[in-house]
């Protein structure tokens, strides 16, 4: 009988098996590994647009704010100019029967200036009646004006926050991940006289009057008609004279509400620009908890690259929920190269986005010298894991907006 010679050799079949079953095993690990960083990454830069979004948000809104006070002055030197005029007018007329009665006292004048008092004393009487009436009427427009910038000017930074946390949390496009968020003024708005609020403040009550003056003498210098341009500057430079003979009566007598004006100066002193602190907003949104909901996936697709357990799951990494804030930050600022005059004399305020970047000195230099002496040393009772979290808590702080 013959023997089995394959009996002799080894037998190899199955022998790939175990490699082949170790590889599919990296394989799925690695794939849910991919899978949960994807998702983190989406995660967080769906957690970043949202911040951008509230920011943006809250910058808009803050110069509309800053719109509206411009409009509000525009109004109440129109307002203080209709009175101007008349009062002008009245100081004109005033002027003329005063040169009048004293032509009067001459026997050769007389009977040309006497007619001429008669015809202007009514006329004096009207224009000073007609002028109380509209004093009275311009006295409640400017409370009412300055009732309104007192409302813009602490009232929209409330509707800045409330339509920065509707962009952010209440957005389909970002809910989910982002469940809350909040913005806040970088300075918090303090103003120099006290509260908080835009970066406004009360002018000089004389500004309304000198740009009524002002405007109506360029108008009427500026006008195109067939009459010498001498002429029309003389004419202008008359008118802008005349109208600041009645300043007196109507800006010096606290007819009118003083305008207002950007802040100048903090409390210390310090002078206030455009791109300082005070025309800025920083966003916060927090998302989800990424162990539930639809943004599981990263959480789960890393335990299971790491092989399950609870390993990690210790204080450092609890003190990686800062991986679910987002901050942004933005500026309204204006959108002109005129002197810092006329920025609330035009409606000219704009918003957007500015980068946002941890500086050295917002992080207690107590965690700063115990990272840098545990370098090169191995961990420290857990002393490099919060070094890793405040390392990628500036790297998510100098890559968003």
């Amino acid at each position: 009988m013959r023997r089995n010679t394959r009996s002799l050799w080894p037998d190899a079949r199955g022998a790939v098996l175990p490699l082949a079953l170790f590889l599919v095993l990296v394989l799925v690990g690695l794939l849910y590994y991919v899978l949960g960083v994807g998702d983190a990454i989406l995660h967080r830069r769906v957690m970043q647009d949202g911040a951008d979004a509230g920011a943006f948000a809250a910058s808009v809104i803050a110069a509309k704010g800053m719109n509206l006070h411009a409009l509000l002055n525009v109004v109440m030197a129109v307002t203080a100019g209709i009175l101007l005029v008349i009062r002008s007018v009245e100081v004109l007329l005033e002027i003329v029967l005063a040169i009048l009665e004293a032509l009067a006292a001459s026997v050769v004048l007389a009977p040309k200036a006497l007619p001429l008092i008669a015809a202007l004393t009514p006329a004096e009487s009207t224009v000073e009646s007609i002028g109380d009436a509209v004093e009275q009427f311009v006295r409640v427009a400017h409370s009412a004006l300055n009732v309104a910038h007192h409302t813009v000017q602490h009232g929209y930074p409330l509707l800045s926050e409330a339509r920065a946390v509707d962009a952010m949390a209440f957005q389909s496009a970002y809910d989910p991940p982002v469940v809350a968020g909040f913005v806040l003024p970088v300075l918090g708005a303090q103003l120099p006289d006290g509260g908080r609020g835009l970066p406004v403040e009360k002018d000089d009550a004389g500004v309304l009057c000198d740009r009524a003056a002002n405007g109506l003498g360029n108008r009427l210098r500026n006008v195109s008609s067939g009459v010498p341009r001498w002429l029309l500057r003389f004419l202008g430079g008359v008118v802008e004279k005349a109208l600041r003979l009645g300043k007196r009566r109507t800006c010096d007598d606290d007819v009118v509400k003083p305008p207002r004006a950007v802040i100048h100066a903090r409390r210390d002193g310090t002078r206030v620009w455009l791109g300082h602190e005070e025309f800025q907003y920083r966003a916060y949104d927090i998302g989800e908890d990424p162990r539930e909901g639809s943004w599981q996936t990263g959480e789960v697709g890393v335990r299971v690259a790491q092989g399950g357990g609870q390993a990690g799951r210790n204080g450092i990494y609890r003190a990686q929920i800062l991986g679910r804030l987002g901050l942004a930050q933005s500026e309204y600022y204006f959108d002109g190269t005129e002197h810092r005059a006329e920025w609330l004399w035009k409606q000219r305020w704009r918003g957007r986005l500015r980068r946002f970047r941890i500086r050295r000195d917002w992080l207690p230099s107590g965690i700063l010298g115990a990272c840098a002496g545990a370098r090169g040393r191995g961990a420290v009772g857990g002393l490099s894991g919060i070094c890793d979290v405040v390392r990628d808590f500036s790297i998510n702080g100098i890559s968003s907006h």
